[in-house]
């Protein structure tokens, strides 16, 4: 488990790394979670370690989403001002979002009965 929480923080410190190191605009936690992709899609496997910290994690996923409310409830007058404008923004997101996953649902079923074939 030490090796799982230890694989997180250091995909975590690369991707704050790259970020400082470049001026990105993109937050480092999110470019560590893509380099952590990056490094599962090469290695073709994960490892128990990480696998069980993982699951941890997303046992305590909602309450992080309790700081993201709050902020919300602080933020209401810019809300009130730019409804029209985040409204549309998180109506199309969620359609392009949603055509995407269906879209790469459907290559990935394909694939698999492409796979079974074989």
């Amino acid at each position: 488990m030490l090796k799982g929480i230890i694989t997180l923080l250091l995909f975590q410190f690369l991707g704050e790394s790259v970020t400082k190191l470049f001026s990105f605009i993109i937050p480092g936690p999110v470019i560590g979670m893509l380099l952590l992709l990056l490094f599962l899609l090469i290695r073709k496997k994960s490892f128990s370690s990480l696998d069980n910290i993982v699951m941890v994690h997303l046992k305590y996923l909602p309450m992080l989403f309790i700081p993201a409310a709050m902020g919300i409830i602080t933020q209401f007058d810019v809300l009130s001002k730019e409804f029209i404008a985040i409204s549309f923004s998180l109506i199309i997101g969620t359609i392009l979002a949603l055509a995407f996953s269906a879209k790469l649902m459907d290559y990935l079923t394909i694939k698999e009965e492409q796979n079974n074939e074989l």
